[in-house]
């Protein structure tokens, strides 16, 4: 694990980074784990950005104090199984987000009945597998050092959402959703703020193509 601390510290480090992804990316191929391997190669273009280099480390910094299973942490990972996305603004991006608070991941996921979203729930002690996987596929980023809201009243919070549908862009948050909204959402309720103040810190923690 703190290997991999050091890598999502670098992994934004344009050229070094990616020189770091590709060698991690085969020893992990070797051994056969996919989802490092896919984690190590993947690439968000924005990332040739210099000005995001500053920002990006002093974030990598704060999660690296910290442990992944305390607190409230936002996790992105590409669309499918291409390694190339491109973040414009938190929200607007080519990536699906899942939000993990206190060792639970909460996660939107589309359904094949009338387009009516599911949300996935995973932990060491429920679908350990899933969490497992889901702790190594994402990128994750701390956005919030601690919540006291119990996980009995987040899973019902989170669960509450299955009757909307989904939709990509621009949901309008009463009928439909998508996982960026759905991840706000979850990070206002979890640390007991206003949604536009969570907006506001997503903005200024998650990459994006200016800083």
């Amino acid at each position: 694990m703190a290997e991999r601390k050091i890598f999502d510290l670098f992994k934004t480090v344009p050229v070094v980074g990616q020189a770091y992804g590709v060698v991690r990316g085969i020893a992990y191929g070797m051994k056969g784990d996919e989802d490092e391997t896919k984690h190590s190669l993947e690439f968000d273009l924005t990332s040739l950005n210099p000005l995001r280099m500053i920002k990006s480390v002093g974030m990598g910094i704060v999660n690296m104090t910290n442990d992944l299973d305390k607190g409230i942490w936002i996790g992105r990972r590409s669309l499918g199984d291409q390694p190339l996305s491109f973040s414009l603004l938190p929200g607007t991006d080519a990536f699906h987000w899942s939000i993990q608070i206190n060792g639970t991941i909460y996660q939107l996921l589309k359904t094949n009945q009338h387009d009516y979203i599911e949300i996935d729930i995973s932990s060491q002690n429920e679908q350990c597998s899933a969490y497992e996987k889901g702790c190594k596929r994402f990128s994750w980023q701390c956005v919030h050092l601690r919540s006291s809201i119990d996980e009995t009243t987040l899973r019902n919070y989170a669960k509450s959402f299955e009757s909307y549908k989904y939709k990509a862009i621009l949901p309008d948050i009463n009928e439909t959703m998508n996982c960026q909204f759905f991840v706000k959402l979850m990070f206002a309720k979890a640390a007991g703020i206003s949604q536009k103040e969570a907006a506001t810190v997503i903005l200024l923690s998650m990459p994006n193509f200016i800083y």
